[in-house]
């Protein structure tokens, strides 16, 4: 993930000054992208790093304005634009508004070469991306094998926490601990299911609010910040495992000492699914069991 500080450490880069936003300089760029007209806020996505010149932007001081706000409204990661020609500087109520808004806005001399600054972003934006879906496959790979050698609840866990350095925690539909493994330090969340074998239920009442509503509607994995107030004093990812449509437990990634990432939605994506293919299996295994059993007792 290249980020608008380690971009501005690039050569095409070189002589850019930073005038507001300074502190989310950390914000991932997803596209460097030239930003040709005004209105360029309505054919973004969000996540890019716009390059523009004077030519480029309103000429009168409330159109500048409402074109930084318009940005920053759209997500977009940050501006960059070329002064020594038209203008000297950027203008002052373009850094007013932008520094209110936390909203990255870098000068650069005019004869700064935006095809080269764009190619050599764009470039190592691609390779990322690439190397992340190679882990990804990876990723997917190890614990699909793991599933058709019958691993266990436990192997799953301990693979996952080791493929993506994260602490992973898997636990049925009541949120009492099937597996888990992990990966440095703990919380006051992490620490009460350890102890108890369970979620706290202060935990799990706080997540029925909106959390569980939401995962049983779409039975997608859902992203949870950081809730003090129930202990979880850490990022979380927690992912249904859903069998037939129904949900038969959750597969958790804690972001122990990092953010959470895109590889490892994936990864808890491809684990979840991995556990509910494993309790479809005990399942068969039970089903049949419990026949040869009754068949036994019938003769």
């Amino acid at each position: 993930m290249l980020t608008i500080a380690q971009a501005l450490e690039l050569e095409p880069f070189r002589g850019a000054r930073v005038v507001a936003g300074r502190h989310n300089l950390d914000r991932p760029i997803g596209y460097v992208h030239n930003g040709a007209v005004p209105e360029v806020a309505h054919w973004l996505n969000g996540g890019e790093l716009i390059l523009t010149t004077a030519f480029n932007i309103p000429q009168d001081a409330d159109g500048r304005r409402d074109y930084i706000r318009a940005l920053d409204s759209k997500n977009v990661a940050g501006l960059i634009i070329a002064v020594g020609q038209r203008i000297d500087f950027a203008p002052p109520e373009m850094v007013e508004i932008a520094e209110a808004h936390g909203f990255p806005l870098i000068e650069i001399d005019y004869t700064a070469r935006f095809v080269e600054m764009a190619r050599t972003a764009n470039e190592i934006i691609a390779q990322d991306k690439m190397d992340m879906v190679r882990r990804a496959l990876h990723i997917h790979k190890t614990l699909t094998h793991l599933v058709l050698a019958g691993g266990t609840m436990t192997q799953l866990a301990t693979d996952m926490a080791d493929l993506i350095q994260q602490s992973v925690s898997i636990e049925n539909d009541r949120f009492e601990a099937l597996a888990n493994a992990n990966i440095g330090k703990v919380d006051e969340a992490r620490r009460y299911t350890q102890q108890y074998g369970r979620t706290d239920p202060r935990l799990v009442n706080a997540l029925e609010n909106e959390i569980l509503p939401q995962i049983r509607a779409t039975l997608r994995p859902v992203f949870i910040p950081k809730m003090p107030h129930v202990g979880l004093e850490m990022e979380r990812i927690l992912a249904p495992i859903v069998v037939q449509g129904q949900i038969y437990g959750y597969l958790w990634v804690i972001a122990d000492g990092r953010p959470l990432t895109d590889l490892d939605q994936l990864a808890i994506e491809s684990g979840a699914t991995i556990a509910a293919l494993m309790l479809i299996h005990q399942e068969s295994l039970q089903g049949a069991e419990s026949a040869l059993k009754g068949n036994i007792l019938a003769r």
